[in-house]
């Protein structure tokens, strides 16, 4: 079974427990992306979307959220889903900081040092393969990473304070939908009074 098909099948079972547990935090989700929207984000990367990405957002551009609007966390241990545009505009704001903070000249040739090594190598200022999926609303990100290697697509997470973690979280995008609807399927979740999720 590719990766699509994992994703696919993990939405739905994801989107199930969902409507039938949590009818709050499915109607926070965002309709689901179009392939403008798609094309728009491999233009900005400059590389191929991995296909359980695709299905994701074409399943759901993200969530809203806000103090208006908040479905709590889908993604473990904390993590909201970007809509396509957000993950644009969060990849655009950590490549500005990078810039911004960086302490030596070189930073242009290292980045491209960095970008060019495998997927899944950490680092501590953020590369343009790297495309945001997700935010903890506190300064960090999930994003997959799209160098190449044998960790293509893996997911990682990244924090303003101490760069990319040293090891991936799932191995891509469709281990992190399955992993998801596994844990909602055993119970790991829990529900506020507001009917938001959350995880342990």
């Amino acid at each position: 079974m590719d990766r699509a098909m994992i994703a696919e099948a993990a939405i739905r079972r994801i989107d199930a427990w969902l409507r039938q547990h949590a009818p709050r935090a499915r109607a926070v989700l965002r309709p689901p992306a179009s392939e403008t929207d798609l094309a728009a984000a491999q233009e900005a990367v400059g590389r191929q979307l991995p296909p359980d990405l695709r299905a994701w957002w074409l399943y759901a551009d993200g969530a809203r959220f806000g103090l208006d609007v908040d479905g709590g966390t889908l993604i473990p241990p904390g993590f909201v889903p970007y809509s396509v545009d957000q993950a644009l505009e969060s990849r655009r704001l950590w490549m500005d900081v990078a810039r911004q903070l960086a302490l030596f000249d070189q930073l242009e040739a290292f980045i491209s040092s960095e970008n060019n090594r495998p997927a899944g190598t950490r680092c501590d200022t953020w590369l343009p393969a790297w495309l945001p999926v997700a935010t903890n609303g506190g300064g960090g990100n999930l994003f997959v990473d799209l160098r190449g290697g044998p960790k293509h697509g893996c997911v990682m997470e990244f924090y303003r304070d101490v760069g990319a973690m040293a090891e991936h979280e799932w191995a891509d995008m469709a281990a992190m939908l399955y992993d998801i609807a596994d844990r909602l399927a055993e119970n790991e979740a829990y529900l506020d009074d507001a009917g938001r999720i959350f995880w342990p």
